[in-house]
């Protein structure tokens, strides 16, 4: 709440319309909707302000990648949903699990860059799939 009000407080004109939504979940506005909007900084090191994410071409924080492989350690198997793993940082965790000869499963609409690793490849809309799967 306190960074939505810091948000409206920086741009007390704009107004977000939606132009159509993506298949991920991204939404369409136009380029004059984002030009002057101001992002507030962040409140400890006054940077630049970022969701704790890792935005394409950035570094995955190293205690994640730790975090990953340790929790990769402890799975009886691994399984993929609605990514095509193009991207290296997600793709080196299932290289580590082949090694370690955990079983991989990918649920995706398209091609992955994993397939070959995989005991179970489902072409599908996880959507679809995951909400008629019964946990035990």
């Amino acid at each position: 709440e306190e960074l939505q009000r810091r948000f409206e407080t920086l741009n007390p004109e704009w107004k977000g319309k939606v132009g159509g939504v993506a298949p991920d979940g991204d939404v369409f506005l136009e380029d004059e909707q984002v030009l002057h909007f101001r992002v507030p900084s962040c409140t400890d090191c006054n940077g630049t302000l970022k969701p704790e994410v890792t935005f394409f071409g950035d570094n995955v924080n190293k205690a994640m990648v730790q975090l990953v492989h340790n929790r990769l350690a402890e799975s009886d198997a691994v399984l993929v949903t609605g990514s095509s793993l193009q991207v290296y940082s997600a793709y080196r965790f299932l290289l580590a699990a082949k090694e370690r000869k955990i079983p991989i499963a990918i649920l995706n609409i398209g091609p992955t860059r994993a397939d070959h690793l995989t005991e179970l490849k489902v072409s599908a809309r996880c959507g679809q799939v995951l909400s008629i799967i019964q946990p035990h």
